[in-house]
């Protein structure tokens, strides 16, 4: 009479990293022959790879050298879909303007949710938003409260209004490239 026992087959997956002679990641993880089991420690892998290689400086183009890449089988599903192109800033501004308008010679401020590219003076002109604005920042000498925004003037000094409605003026500063109080 013989006995045979049958061991459930496992796999071994190793990862050794070094970097300038010393060695930062060597781990070896082994599952069971299933389909969870490699799963998981293609996971475990992948995500030690991420935290702990070095990662290129300038990536060659898909396809151009196949070892540069590891395989598609070794990456979470969500690196081998392809990625969106990156979103482009979208032109003018947004946010709190000092504006001066070159044509009455109105002064007014403004906050806006949306980027837009110009907006209309009460005197009918439009102020183009896609020219560079200079950024102001100042601490309320009255509340204490720090504000922030931008603005189209060219002035060396300009006065800008708190949220508790008082006048805080503001100079250029050329070092910060900026106006501060």
């Amino acid at each position: 009479m013989s006995f045979s026992i049958e061991l459930p087959q496992t796999y071994t997956f190793s990862l050794c990293i070094d970097q300038g002679g010393h060695t930062i990641v060597d781990t070896t993880v082994e599952v069971p022959d299933t389909r969870e089991g490699i799963a998981r420690a293609k996971r475990t892998v992948q995500r030690l790879m991420n935290e702990y290689a070095p990662t290129p400086k300038a990536p060659e183009p898909a396809g151009l050298n196949p070892e540069s890449q590891p395989p598609a089988d070794l990456l979470p599903a969500a690196e081998t879909a392809p990625t969106p192109p990156p979103e482009k800033k979208p032109e003018g501004a947004r946010g709190l303007l000092r504006l001066h308008c070159p044509e009455c010679g109105n002064t007014f401020g403004t906050f806006l949710r949306e980027y837009q590219t110009e907006i209309e003076c009460k005197c009918g002109h439009h102020i183009d938003l896609t020219a560079p604005l200079a950024l102001y920042r100042f601490t309320c000498p009255y509340c204490q409260y720090e504000g922030w925004g931008k603005t189209n003037s060219e002035d060396q000094e300009i006065e800008v209004q708190c949220k508790c409605h008082e006048m805080v003026t503001v100079r250029w500063n050329r070092d910060a490239k900026e106006y501060q109080n």
